[in-house]
């Protein structure tokens, strides 16, 4: 009687610490340098104060070393801003990511750089679907007409005219993005592709050398596909409880017993 009445509590405490067990824990809190992209880059180069800075490369995280895998949930929460040019000073948060199942990363004249990016789920996609803008930009996007540019035979391009920045290079177009990229609006909850090994930050711009500062993303895990439970419904801890009570009163009965025999 004495083991059934212990392993009774063991198992009850262990199916109470099981539910109440929030199924959330931070994976990582990262920073983002707002001068590196995943995104197609084209002479992107900047001048400024006797120093030349290009556009860097953003770095793969790999989600085992952050103890998630593929169909997990995780959280990302940005925080900071970053400053948009050296020459015309403007403070952003917009911040842009891709899954993959690899960490390739072409160089900047590809358009599909992150060679094995991944689709998000239909309901993540139409949720933090990125929006293809128009810029002006050196990035050399895909080429196309857009208000105040001319087709330059040469170089099979619009260019724009009247820009800000002089350069012979300058071109009017569309950002290049590919299936994949979702936009991370302050506190993002999205499920992790499948066969998802890593993840590509990078904030969401069209021109990166002249950017400054630093940003923060923090990544959480917020749960698993079929476990998105994370603590137990009242009734179920109230069961739990009161089984654990009856098998302590149980056990004190048996103990005032054996010292009344004793008496």
């Amino acid at each position: 009687m004495k083991k059934f009445l212990g392993a009774l509590i063991v198992s009850s405490l262990a199916a109470l610490g099981a539910f109440s067990t929030v199924n959330k824990a931070q994976a990582a809190s990262l920073t983002i340098d707002p001068t590196y992209t995943f995104l197609r880059t084209y002479a992107d180069t900047t001048y400024y104060n006797n120093v030349n800075t290009a556009a860097g490369n953003t770095k793969a995280i790999s989600l085992a070393d952050l103890g998630l895998k593929g169909g997990d949930f995780i959280s990302l929460n940005i925080s900071g801003v970053f400053n948009t040019s050296v020459w015309n000073p403007g403070e952003r948060s917009d911040t842009i990511g891709v899954f993959s199942t690899s960490d390739r990363l072409l160089d900047g004249s590809s358009e599909k750089r992150v060679v094995d990016s991944l689709a998000l789920n239909n309901q993540d996609a139409s949720q933090y679907g990125y929006t293809q803008n128009t810029w002006t930009s050196r990035t050399l996007f895909d080429s196309t007409a857009s208000p105040g540019s001319s087709f330059d035979s040469d170089k099979n391009a619009y260019m724009c005219n009247g820009a800000t920045l002089s350069d012979s290079n300058r071109t009017c177009g569309n950002q290049t993005l590919f299936d994949g990229v979702f936009g991370i609006f302050g506190e993002t909850t999205i499920e992790i592709p499948t066969t998802a090994k890593f993840l590509f930050l990078a904030v969401n711009d069209i021109f990166y050398s002249d950017n400054a500062g630093m940003m923060l993303v923090n990544i959480d895990k917020t749960g698993t596909v079929g476990n998105q439970v994370s603590a137990p419904e009242p009734n179920t801890v109230f069961a739990v409880l009161v089984t654990i009570a009856l098998a302590l009163k149980m056990k004190r009965k048996q103990k005032t017993a054996k010292a009344t025999v004793r008496c």
